[in-house]
């Protein structure tokens, strides 16, 4: 990882530390030119309603603001593409294979997710429940 990624990265971590997540509303928040940050609400869903994916503009760091679910992430290498690359959407998609690790997020709980990084969010952990997330975006 470059200086310039892990100073960004550091950076966006000391910024969500400073603010009151609890009172960021949802939608697009652009913080610096090279970050932005968007706040979600949803519905966890069974697995089988998740799909892997990548970005490669960007590293992602998934905050969970109130609530519970589990994020799955395996290496990009041993997973076979399903949507090849969107550029305009920074995004894509890959077949769920076995051998993923999985994490589960709670109240300010995050993960960091790097290019190489195929993720799954939005598992539902024991059942289905409305969570409130924020996603930061850090240009690579």
């Amino acid at each position: 990882m470059s200086k310039v990624i892990q100073e960004r990265i550091n950076k966006t971590l000391e910024y969500l530390k400073s603010i009151d997540i609890n009172k960021l509303e949802l939608g697009k928040h652009v913080i610096y030119d090279w970050l932005y940050i968007n706040v979600q609400e949803y519905m966890t869903k069974s697995i089988s309603e998740c799909r892997f994916e990548s970005h490669k503009k960007y590293v992602d760091i998934q905050m969970m603001i109130h609530g519970i679910e589990a994020i799955e992430t395996c290496d990009v290498d041993k997973l076979e593409l399903e949507t090849e690359y969107s550029d305009e959407n920074d995004v894509m998609f890959w077949k769920q294979k076995s051998n993923q690790m999985r994490s589960v997020i709670v109240d300010g709980g995050y993960v960091i997710l790097f290019p190489q990084n195929a993720h799954m969010p939005c598992i539902a952990v024991d059942e289905p429940v409305k969570v409130k997330k924020l996603v930061a975006k850090v240009l690579i």
